[in-house]
């Protein structure tokens, strides 16, 4: 039997982590959107997503250091996460506010490659930048 009490801190840090790289993608397409046309953001939401994503990877491997068994198997699913719900998030507000979707399926496969990667190169760079901070 799983033990929750145990495992709630970590699923939180889990969590936060997710929602942090969820949010940031939300505030920086939000403040774009405040200078230009929405559509135009569009081409700039790939690299908003590989900035916030191995945000993702890193905050995941700073706030549970040495508690994850598999580091960069969690971070690409912390990342993969991110980018769906990132994308149901955009797809519901560009539907909601425009009456269509903006995001195709094919920007979607390209969010999950581009999370997937950047996800697991932010959880690289951690593991690297605390092994060093020890030695």
């Amino acid at each position: 039997m799983i033990n929750l009490k145990k495992k709630a801190p970590l699923l939180g840090k889990i969590a936060y982590s997710i929602f942090t790289g969820v949010f940031g993608v939300a505030v920086l397409v939000m403040f774009l959107a405040v200078f230009i046309e929405l559509y135009r953001v569009v081409p700039f939401v790939p690299w908003i997503i590989a900035f916030n994503t191995a945000m993702t990877g890193y905050s995941l491997i700073d706030k549970t250091r040495d508690t994850l068994k598999y580091k960069q198997l969690s971070s690409i699913s912390a990342g993969v996460l991110n980018v769906i719900i990132t994308y149901f998030l955009l797809s519901l507000s560009s539907f909601y506010l425009f009456g269509e979707n903006l995001f195709s399926i094919w920007d979607f496969a390209l969010f999950l490659v581009i999370g997937t990667v950047c996800s697991e190169l932010g959880a690289l760079l951690a593991i690297k930048y605390f092994k060093l901070k020890k030695s």
